[in-house]
């Protein structure tokens, strides 16, 4: 991290400037929702499967999104996929019922990095499994050559988190888990699955090879969320497609696609196009009830056919201003994949110069560096103090707090391990990151005039604060 070159002529304060909203999907909304949501009310059919003119919304989402997944970079959906989708009511709901279709319980280990939202701690939780973090590298999600160590015999899942819309090294990650699997294959341990908790990343690309096991497509580039045996995305507000809350599980594995279904509703499997019951007819396991409802269903299948323009307007967006950031002397965070088109551009972030400050020192330049954007209107973020997106500002994780009747944590029975830490200080790579990176929210609606204001603001703050 280079120091910052001393500005020629010092830029001016620019005014302020009301800057567009930070939901990128629903920033976007117009009459085609409203029309959306006014059909499933016109047919009174509210439930996902039936009703007394139901309409198929949700099942239509699932296909479509399948369609989606199956896409290539500004190509049209092909008419099959290979990916099965389940949608569900939340995205935390989405991560539970994966991990319990992925045979996740009691005493399992789940792999996870520690900067996330919270949800992809407490799911693993939730099954009664344990959490253990992994360090991330520069582009602050796991890093692929941590995970062997992290590894131990109970290890079942691995769940990469592409942060804020950027990508892993998920190729590598994948490669790592399918060398890890073959050697496990031979001291007759479980299969290491991979859960892609794609919340945050919903319409980006990486390089690699999928599967984990075997290869289950040919290296290339491929959307995020169908590397793993599973993956997760949300509909939330924040997200970059929005129904407010939901969630969508996805496998191309037909088994677990199966056990998702089920489990996702009442825990019964719906053999065939025309089960019996409604709910299935096959019981698998005990279900979750994480069904979505038919208007948040016609909103999304809205929302998914704006999001290549969507996410092609704020990459556009984030490549200028982070373009700019450089050339004020920042660094920005890295990207696994610059092209292909690769992140989403939901958010910038830019690493404060080394000075060989103390650990005082350095946060109390990252929240004045936050600070100084907060009055632009900006929305920064110290990563720091990111909230529970941060492993060590969890505190049920640090403190281990148990679930009633006890566990997952085995303290009661004396066992100890070493790679159940989560104090500051565990994942001592991620933690220099997050002391030295601040972020901005990257609108997908920006005007010229609203980016040449965001650089005039950087320009400010960099000059009065992260130089001074």
């Amino acid at each position: 991290m280079n120091a910052i070159p001393s500005p020629s002529s010092s830029p001016r304060r620019p005014p302020h400037r009301e800057l567009p909203p930070e939901f990128p999907g629903a920033a976007r909304y117009a009459e085609e929702e409203l029309e959306a949501v006014a059909r499933v009310v016109r047919n009174r059919s509210p439930f996902r499967y039936y009703g007394p003119r139901f309409g198929g919304e949700v099942r239509e989402l699932e296909r479509e999104f399948a369609r989606f997944l199956a896409s290539a970079p500004g190509e049209p959906w092909p008419e099959s996929s290979p990916f099965q989708v389940t949608a569900v009511n939340s995205g935390t709901g989405a991560l539970e019922v994966a991990l319990d279709a992925l045979g996740v319980g009691e005493g399992d280990e789940v792999l996870v990095q520690g900067f996330m939202w919270i949800s992809s701690i407490s799911a693993i939780v939730r099954q009664r499994a344990i959490p253990v973090l992994v360090d991330s590298d520069d582009t602050l999600n796991m890093d692929p050559a941590e995970i062997r160590r992290r590894v131990g015999p109970r290890t079942r899942v691995v769940i990469p988190v592409p942060m804020l819309g950027g990508c892993a090294r998920i190729g590598a990650l994948m490669a790592t888990v399918r060398e890890l699997n073959i050697e496990r294959a031979r001291e007759g341990l479980p299969v290491i699955r991979v859960l892609e908790d794609c919340a945050q990343s919903m319409g980006a690309h990486a390089f690699g090879t999928p599967g984990s096991v075997t290869p289950t497509a040919p290296e290339g580039i491929h959307r995020v969320g169908t590397f793993g045996d599973a993956a997760i995305f949300s509909l939330q507000i924040n997200k970059n497609i929005t129904a407010g809350e939901g969630g969508l599980v996805v496998s191309r594995d037909p088994g677990i696609a199966r056990r998702i279904e089920a489990l996702h509703n009442a825990g019964y499997a719906r053999d065939g196009e025309t089960p019996t019951n409604w709910y299935g007819d096959t019981p698998i396991g005990w279900g979750h009830g994480r069904r979505l409802g038919e208007i948040q269903g016609a909103l999304a299948r809205v929302q998914l056919r704006r999001l290549d323009p969507l996410l092609e307007a704020m990459r556009s967006s984030h490549d200028r201003i982070e373009a700019h950031l450089r050339s004020l002397g920042l660094a920005t965070r890295a990207r696994a994949d610059a092209t292909h088109p690769g992140d989403t551009g939901y958010y910038c972030q830019f690493h404060l110069p080394e000075r060989g400050d103390g650990d005082e020192a350095r946060l109390r330049r990252g929240r004045a560096v936050a600070a100084a954007l907060g009055e632009f209107g900006l929305r920064p973020w110290f990563l720091h103090d990111f909230e529970v997106h941060v492993y060590y500002n969890i505190e049920p994780l640090v403190g281990r707090w148990p679930l009633n009747g006890g566990g997952p944590w085995p303290e009661a029975t004396g066992a100890q391990d070493s790679r159940y830490g989560y104090d500051r200080g565990t994942l001592p790579h991620l933690d220099r990151w997050l002391t030295s990176t601040v972020g901005i929210n990257i609108p997908s609606v920006l005007t010229p005039e609203d980016e040449a204001y965001i650089r005039a603001a950087l320009s400010w703050v960099v000059s009065t604060t992260v130089g001074a």
